[in-house]
């Protein structure tokens, strides 16, 4: 049965409105959705940038404190412990490894012979070595997985 030309028009016109309806309704949606991506992404960069300096400003004044004198207030390590917990929450597992590598790092030191200021001011002339190297570069590979990937970090783990 052969269909009617006019139907035919009515259907096709019909049919190009709805789609051309439909189109901003779309596009809106995508843009709504890579909005929210994008928020929810900002958030998580920031939540982490604050722990993580945290954690830096803590375990750097530690370190300082166990080079030169013997572990006198437990509170101090257990704060740094719980920053590191706080870390297991959020982070990758290469950045909260090296978070609880320089927590021990941290303990092993304070159980060293204290250091002499001549000693400090030694080793902090002849030495290379970062004690938060590992974790700060730990970080910063995070933060570039985040940007580059928009979700959590690709480092073979999750």
């Amino acid at each position: 049965m052969p269909m009617n030309p006019a139907v035919i028009s009515a259907l096709a016109a019909v049919g190009g409105s709805s789609v051309g309806a439909m189109a901003p309704v779309l596009t809106a949606y995508i843009v709504q959705r890579s909005q929210i991506q994008r928020d929810v992404l900002n958030r998580h960069i920031a939540q982490r940038e604050t722990l993580y300096s945290d954690f830096i400003t803590q375990a750097s004044r530690l370190y300082a404190d166990s080079i030169g004198h013997s572990l006198g207030k437990l509170d101090d390590v257990v704060a740094l412990y719980a920053l590191v917990d706080r870390i297991r929450l959020l982070a990758s597992p290469m950045v909260f490894r090296a978070a609880e590598e320089m927590v021990r790092r941290i303990v092993r030191q304070y159980g060293e012979p204290n250091q002499t200021s001549e000693q400090i001011r030694e080793n902090a002339l002849t030495s290379k070595v970062n004690p938060l190297g590992e974790f700060s570069s730990a970080c910063r590979k995070e933060f570039d997985d985040l940007l580059q990937h928009g979700g959590m970090p690709r480092d073979g783990s999750a």
